[in-house]
């Protein structure tokens, strides 16, 4: 990508740090999902063949929650946007600071996500039950119709974010 405007533009900044550790917090969002998803819905610990494979994976399929991080990731520079640098004075760089500050708004948006069951069930079957499947692409569009109502926002590949006008 073509960097058109300024190079220490804080938006700039922040989506390397969001790009660089896109893989990390993906792998981080699913280990989350499935821990409150056994947590909730399986307090005991019983065994089926459905908490089994939930248990057994270790490699997920992330190719449509690649999307999705890429939508929330947008979503975070939409909502905390602004072209100027802070002063830090704690001897950290700003790619250090926006790291920090993405995971942890990251995180915490997931675990708020959490709580409702459609979502763990869409995270679930995206990258663990049907990841080559036809249902991985509709689990993506719960996700993304989630983030639309949560947000009150609408994303689109070529306008961007638009906020959603309420009747």
């Amino acid at each position: 990508m073509k960097r058109r405007f300024f190079p220490f533009d804080k938006n700039y900044l922040l989506e390397n740090a969001q790009m660089e550790q896109k893989d990390f917090l993906m792998n981080q969002m699913v280990e989350i999902v499935k821990e409150i998803y056994l947590l909730r819905y399986n307090p005991l610990g019983l065994k089926d063949s459905s908490i089994n494979k939930i248990l057994s994976t270790k490699n997920f399929n992330l190719e449509e929650l690649s999307v999705f991080y890429d939508e929330l990731a947008g979503y975070y520079r939409y909502r905390y946007s602004s072209n100027q640098l802070e002063l830090l004075f704690d001897g950290r760089d700003h790619q250090e600071k926006y790291k920090e500050d993405w995971s942890l708004a990251y995180k915490n948006w997931i675990i708020e996500f959490s709580k409702s069951k459609y979502f763990l069930k869409a995270v679930l079957e995206t990258a663990i039950f049907y990841p080559d499947n036809k249902q991985s692409q509709l689990a993506y569009s719960r996700l993304k119709n989630y983030i639309s109502d949560h947000f009150g926002i609408k994303i689109y590949k070529y306008k961007g974010i638009v906020p959603m006008k309420i009747a």
